[in-house]
């Protein structure tokens, strides 16, 4: 599975919309830009040597994460390393092409082959996805109790909360019902494959489709017998969203700012929950409207709210895509 993408210099048209529309946001708002602009000025920019620091913390704990998933599959000749710069490859096609992760785990099985096969390291993409989320339902609770003990403005908050973890738990359960119900998943391939063979009569891949839901469902039987090993998986997906969220709390820190960690989980929470909507059509834009529209929810001042939300996703993008970028050439065929 070869994944062609374009460099640097040429943007998806999607991506380009996205950030048009944030664009437009600023525009409208010059008071806020002006102050978003001042805020900037007083940023304690030596901050930036901490967030390149956790932010590749982040990545650290994704490579620990594969490494026990995999070791879920009786699968431990993956190096930390190598998994590591799997991490920043997959985060990096997943940039570029949006597809709600769809692309990144396309990638990541390409990276793992030939020690991996094709299903399992998908799976490994999805349940990193599946644990991710998981992990942010059970700190919602936390962060609501947080904004409710304290006498930050709680607007709608607790409803729009409550909304997205609906959301999540409902696309988490009509996913793990199609993945469950394996005769079902099967015969929606083969429908797809005669679908794809009357438009493309040389089209010679059903063995290959058939043989990669094989491997798939021996990943996911194995998963479902051993438990108990999948609390590794998910201690790394803790982890890993403790680490992004720390890194937003050090940024508002870099504008001299202590906030309430509540008020960052919901805005986390509900930019991911915006992102998975937006993020099938571009990758800049629906994530950073749903921050920083959180947090001016929650009692966040504009222009602060803007500036955080600006920094955190450009240092975001700055640190991670120039090594993924370096690592998906380095992993292409």
């Amino acid at each position: 599975m070869r994944i062609h993408l374009p460099g640097f210099t040429s943007k998806n048209i999607f991506t380009l919309l996205g950030l048009v529309a944030l664009f437009l946001v600023i525009i409208l708002n010059k008071n806020v830009l002006k102050d978003c602009l001042h805020l900037l000025g007083q940023f304690r920019w030596y901050v930036v040597i901490l967030v390149v620091i956790i932010q590749f913390l982040s990545y650290l704990m994704n490579a620990f994460f594969y490494r026990a998933i995999l070791n879920v599959f009786s699968l431990k000749q993956i190096s930390l390393r190598k998994l590591f710069e799997g991490a920043l490859a997959t985060n990096y096609v997943n940039f570029m092409v949006p597809s709600i992760g769809a692309a990144g785990a396309g990638y990541l099985s390409q990276v793992l082959s030939p020690e991996v096969n094709r299903g399992e390291a998908v799976l490994s993409q999805i349940m990193r996805l599946a644990l991710n989320a998981l992990s942010l339902l059970i700190m919602m609770p936390i962060g609501l109790l947080l904004i409710i003990t304290s006498r930050q403005p709680r607007g709608s908050i607790v409803s729009e909360s409550l909304i997205s973890t609906a959301i999540i738990l409902g696309v988490a359960v009509a996913l793990f019902w199609l993945i469950d119900h394996e005769s079902i998943l099967r015969t929606l391939a083969r429908k797809l494959i005669r679908n794809i063979t009357r438009l493309y009569p040389r089209f010679h891949g059903e063995r290959a489709i058939m043989r990669f839901l094989h491997n798939f469902y021996e990943g996911y039987r194995s998963m479902l017998q051993k438990k108990k090993q999948m609390r590794a998986p998910f201690a790394w997906s803790l982890l890993y969203v403790t680490i992004e969220l720390l890194t937003v709390f050090v940024i508002f820190l870099g504008f001299g700012e202590i906030v309430n960690p509540g008020i960052i989980i919901i805005a986390y929470l509900i930019a991911n929950i915006v992102s998975i909507f937006g993020g099938v059509l571009f990758s800049i834009g629906a994530f950073e409207l749903g921050m920083a529209g959180t947090f001016i929810t929650l009692g966040i001042a504009p222009s602060l709210a803007l500036s955080v939300t600006v920094v955190y996703r450009s240092l975001n993008l700055l640190i991670s895509l120039p090594p993924g970028f370096y690592y998906y050439r380095k992993y292409l065929p």
